[in-house]
Parts: structure tokens; sequence; C-alpha cells
């Protein structure tokens, strides 16, 4: 199209949602009623992160709007037979007929009842992105309210392209469905194969070039030099899914080649578990009364309840106590006298082996590159370190840990969500300003507020919604 030939341009400002990483806000260009090109929206440059701009995806948004293969009507699947050898036969039907077609089902499906016989709801519903905000749905989410039971669990997960490890076990740790480092306050990442240069969209990338122009550095540990790796301050090759290994070995040296005192030992003692008396079973050592957890209280050199007040918990140690152990079901051992651990002994011990030495010949990076890194995420935590943010004084840690989505989903996911998290708890740096953060994508109710959803519960840890497995 020439510009002499156009009568009429405008431009629309809308946003793009391609991926969980909008929406971004951009403005398209429509000369005689067709869209020609995408822009950034300066104008809402003091509202967007990334400063109204938008990432290269977005451009393609013209083609993909004009793509003669492009969907545009509801499809009827017209061969009933299924296989990897069947053709569906697709074929597109106007909306008036889809509609027909769903209202005579759901009715059908409704005649013999909302629940089968098992007590399950007879319809489920998934959708295309996952969490997808309802108000982006129109009428769907109040069709489905008033309809009944739905069951939403064939939509779990949502594709290929979730974090499923750290979904499940950041919401159970800290409420943090997905994890971030607070890129504008941080100064030493270590990702471990968290491709942000080209999955965290035009807000991932600006932060992130934001943070290396102030001084900040990334670490890049995977197999490959990604474009992720090519702007970080050092890549460190690895062998593919050994990455517990490494994150092992920089546990064993915070808690083997450094000082308790240069841990966030308050963090530890008054957030975690770290001074729980643990018995022989393994369990927590409980008051035999109110079987709550004990600790050892170093102001009267005695057991006491892990919140009562005004008491001091020895955070290392073993020491004799007369005590109970619940176990997972409700199996109970009384002990008249027991020596218990504290949690964090416990921990010391169990990973003593996993040196730097012994992580090396696992993934095949130098035990002092290992040791390196560990050290230099230590001694930039920043510890005793504050921060205000709106008017509340916090504690100050710029240090995180990135898990990429292979290193999530592959063999040994739960260790490095453990390890990543442990080690973001033994500098403190958990929830803090400059640390490892929850975004505000959320799997506990309430979907208005993450922050809602945390909850005491019992044990000093929060209220999480358990199912019942018997």
């Amino acid at each position: 199209m020439r510009g002499d030939q156009v009568s009429s341009v405008r431009r629309v400002p809308t946003y793009c949602y391609q991926c969980v990483a909008g929406p971004d806000l951009l403005t398209v260009k429509v000369e005689d009623g067709v869209a020609t090109e995408v822009e950034p929206n300066f104008k809402a440059a003091d509202i967007h992160p990334a400063e109204g701009k938008v990432c290269v995806k977005a451009f393609g948004l013209v083609q993909k709007t004009y793509n003669p293969h492009r969907v545009l009507t509801p499809m009827k699947r017209t061969n009933p037979n299924k296989g990897k050898h069947e053709d569906p036969g697709f074929v597109p039907v106007s909306w008036d007929e889809a509609l027909d077609l769903i209202a005579a089902r759901l009715m059908e499906v409704r005649g013999k009842g909302l629940l089968d016989g098992s007590g399950f709801p007879r319809v489920a519903a998934s959708f295309g992105g996952g969490g997808t905000p309802m108000s982006y749905m129109g009428t769907l989410p109040a069709f489905l309210a008033a309809w009944g039971p739905i069951d939403f669990s064939y939509g779990s997960g949502q594709g290929v392209k979730c974090t499923h490890s750290e979904h499940l076990y950041g919401e159970l740790w800290h409420r943090a469905f997905t994890v971030c480092p607070d890129t504008p306050n941080n100064r030493y990442v270590v990702s471990f194969g968290a491709n942000t240069e080209a999955a965290a969209g035009v807000c991932g990338v600006y932060r992130h070039a934001e943070a290396r122009g102030r001084g900040a550095a990334r670490v890049q540990v995977e197999p490959h030099l990604s474009v992720t790796g090519a702007c970080s301050a050092e890549w460190i090759p690895i062998k593919p899914q050994t990455d517990a290994a490494f994150l092992f070995a920089m546990i064993h040296v915070l808690l083997h080649e450094r000082r308790l005192d240069e841990l966030d030992r308050p963090f530890l003692v008054n957030h975690t578990s770290s001074p729980y008396l643990v018995g022989p079973n393994g369990f927590f050592l409980r008051a035999a009364d109110s079987r709550k957890p004990l600790v050892w209280d170093l102001n009267q050199g005695k057991p006491a309840a892990f919140d009562a007040p005004g008491i001091t918990p020895a955070l290392e140690g073993r020491f004799r106590v007369a005590a109970l152990e619940v176990g997972a079901d409700d199996e109970v051992w009384t002990h008249a006298e027991v020596e218990g651990a504290t949690a964090h002994t416990m921990l010391v011990e169990h990973v003593r082996p996993y040196s730097p030495d012994w992580a090396a010949a696992i993934c095949d990076v130098p035990a002092a590159k290992i040791r390196k890194v560990a050290n230099t995420f230590l001694d930039q935590a920043c510890i005793g370190q504050t921060m205000a943010v709106e008017g509340r004084v916090l504690p100050f840690r710029p240090v995180s840990i990135s898990l990429g989505k292979s290193v999530n989903n592959g063999w040994g996911g739960y260790e490095c969500c453990w390890a990543r998290t442990l080690l973001a708890c033994l500098v403190g740096g958990l929830e803090v300003p400059g640390g490892m953060l929850g975004t505000t994508v959320r799997l506990n109710r309430p979907a208005t507020n993450r922050l809602d959803s945390v909850r005491p519960g019992e044990d000093g840890f929060m209220a999480f919604p358990w199912n019942e497995t018997d």
C-alpha cells in the first residue's frame, strides 16, 4: 500500500497477550481499516514497566491477524474415529450451529445429573492460557458458575511451557506460583537455564538490561550458550540435568566452608523450622500436653514450645528432652528422655557429602568455579542491611537464583527447587527486597491478592489446602 493512496490513518492503543509475559501495551497503525504496523505506546511510559515498548514477537501480530489459514469460525469434528492415523475431519460451522450443538449436548448431560456415579462433575472445562483472568472471558465464568460443579482438573499445567515443579513447591513454601528475582533491586543472580532474554517478554529484557547498566551481575549456568548466557556476566557450561548437584554444593559451601554468623541467623531462627528439635524417627519432638514442636530455649536451658513468649531458640546443637513424636499417619512415639537435634544441625550433617569436589565429578564444572559462585552469592547478600519500602523497613538481600523450565520439569526438579529455596533462606533472601519473590500470579485463593492466601497453620507454618490421600 502506497502512502499517497491512503485516505485515513489512525492509531489504536491495545495490548499484546500472546504469552504470559504480557500484557504489553502497544499501538496498532490502521490505514483505511487495515492494520499495517505495530508500534510502541510511549504515552503509557509512566505506567508500563518497559516504558511502553513491546517485544519483537508482537511485531508479527499483523501477519498473524491476516494469515489466510487463521481459524475464524468454530470447527466441528466429522470423523468419530480417533487415533494418530485418523483425520479428524474438522469443518468450519457457523456460531449458531456450534452453540446449538453444545447446548443440546449440555442438556443431555444435565438430564443425567450434574455428578456421575463416582461423584465427579460430568462437565469439564479447560482454558488455553494458564492463569487467564476471568475478566478476559466475557460471560463464560458466569455461565459456568450458574451451571453448577465443573471439573477443571483436565487443564492442570496449561501446557508444555509451564515450570510445574516451581508452581507446586513455590506455592507450598512461600506462596510463589512463579518465582523471580527482584530484578530492579537485585545485584547478583545465578540462573540455571532461565532464558530471560528470550522468554521474559519486553519487561523482563528491559529490567535485566537496566540491572546490568547499574552493575548487577548474572551468572548463566546451562549446557549451551543461549542469548541469555551471551548477555550475562559469565556463562558456566554444565552437563545436562545435573543442576541439583551444583546447587547442593553451594549449600555445602555456605554450611561447611563459611561461618554460621555469616548467614542470616535471625531469619533462620524466626522464619524457618531450623531450631525445631527432631527425634530419632525423623519427626518433630513435641510437648506432651500441647503437641506443639519443641525448641531448646537458651534463656532457661530447657525445651519450650516453638511459639512460647520470650524464648531464644538454639539454632544448632543436640539436647535431651522428654517429648512425643507424631508420625505421618498419627502414629505416636512417647519418649521419657531422648536426644533431639535441631533441624539446622541435621541439615548441616545431611549436606556434608555434597562438596564442590563431589559435584564437579557429576556436572563437569570445576570445584573452584562452584565455590566462587557460592561465595559470591553469600558475599553479595548484604546480610544485616535493610531497605525502606513504602514506609516499612525490610531486609535487603540483593541475591537470587532462577530456574529454567527444563531444570524445573526434568529429573531433579524437586531437588533444584528445594535447594534454591534453602539457599535463599540461608541468606534471608526469601520474599524480601532484592531477593527471591513470588509474582502476582496465584494458585491459592483468594484470586485477588496472593498475600491474602497466607494464613497461620499448624506448627508455625502457612496453612496449605492439602488433598486427602485416603
